[in-house]
């Protein structure tokens, strides 16, 4: 029988930091005595703005979940992490954007156990390599990828909106065989599906593909995914993923320009009338993740003499978005 991990971390209150909170925690309630339950063993949520709160506030926290296709939400005790809980966390999932990934790892790089399993939950690429740098070297670090949809319709209220799937996979340290199913089956259990990849970093350069396509394209033309399939867009989509297949070469990935052609137009069309992330954070004057997208694209086009004229036009054309909606 598999030992379950029982203290676990989520990081982030934004919408899939709170999907993945529900679960766990829902899932932790539900299979353990809770008379008898370990109060060190739980599921509980490091929150960028917990600081400012009142003991009261911390104590009586809740939050509002509306599960998926259903129209009743409920309010749902809420389990802030204190530094106790960070010393013995066995898993911590960082459901950040990009640019905040490396931050609260520094805030609390000196109170996470060695034996921890970090998990980076976050879109595009270019933050592991500074992970890296602020942990111990044996340090297990993760990547996710999912294709759950949910929307943030407040300060912690949250809509399950899409069910999808997870990926995870290791980007360094070492997992024995039992470890991955044991961490696998577990978030399976809370929020289905879940699989563990040996290839996972392949999968994020699928995932870099798609978004360096459809976030930037619904972003500058504040238009929904589906949109992105119109005619007039072929010949964009197309310089941007010749772009991104010639530079994952040189990263030794190997991507066939046909096969991720078919995958943004599928992606498109399943999500037809969703919003972007980078689409939502332009038209609400937030941060975008660019430069973790196509701009991750342009710095390695640059470190390895690839041009990628198309995505560094869509990074600045972003950027200028985001400078102007502030202004």
């Amino acid at each position: 029988m598999i030992n379950k991990l029982n203290n676990i971390i989520v990081v982030g209150q934004g919408a899939m930091g709170l999907l993945w909170y529900h679960h766990l925690s829902q899932q932790n309630i539900s299979q353990s005595d809770i008379q008898n339950a370990d109060k060190n063993k739980k599921v509980s949520l490091l929150a960028s703005n917990q600081d400012s709160l009142s003991n009261n506030e911390l104590e009586t926290a809740t939050y509002q979940f509306t599960a998926y296709q259903q129209t009743q939400t409920k309010a749902y005790p809420l389990s802030y992490s204190q530094m106790v809980d960070i010393e013995l966390a066995e898993v911590i999932i960082l459901c950040l954007k990009s640019f905040n990934i490396a931050t609260a790892i520094k805030e609390i790089t000196n109170s996470i156990s060695p034996h921890c399993i970090i998990i980076l939950a976050h879109n595009g690429m270019g933050t592991f390599e500074h992970v890296l740098s602020l942990l111990p070297y044996q340090q297990v670090i993760l990547a996710m990828l999912t294709t759950h949809g949910c929307l943030r319709n407040a300060p912690l209220a949250i809509t399950h909106t899409g069910l999808g799937q997870t990926d995870i996979g290791l980007l360094s340290g070492e997992l024995s065989l039992s470890q991955q199913t044991q961490l696998t089956s577990q978030l399976n259990a809370a929020l289905p599906q879940v699989s563990f990849h040996q290839d996972i970093v392949l999968k994020q350069w699928l995932k870099l593909a798609i978004n360096c396509v459809i976030n930037p394209i619904t972003a500058i033309n504040n238009i929904e995914n589906g949109e992105v399939n119109k005619p007039k867009f072929t010949e964009q989509i197309n310089a941007l993923l010749t772009e991104i297949t010639n530079v994952s070469k040189t990263e030794n990935i190997d991507l066939v320009l046909n096969d991720l052609q078919v995958i943004v137009r599928k992606v498109a069309q399943a999500t037809a009338k969703n919003s972007s992330s980078m689409r939502s954070d332009v038209l609400a004057g937030r941060s975008t993740e660019v430069d973790y997208i196509n701009g991750y694209i342009h710095r390695l086009g640059e470190r390895n003499n690839v041009a990628t004229p198309e995505n560094t036009r869509l990074w600045q054309q972003v950027l200028n978005l985001k400078n102007s909606s502030r202004s």
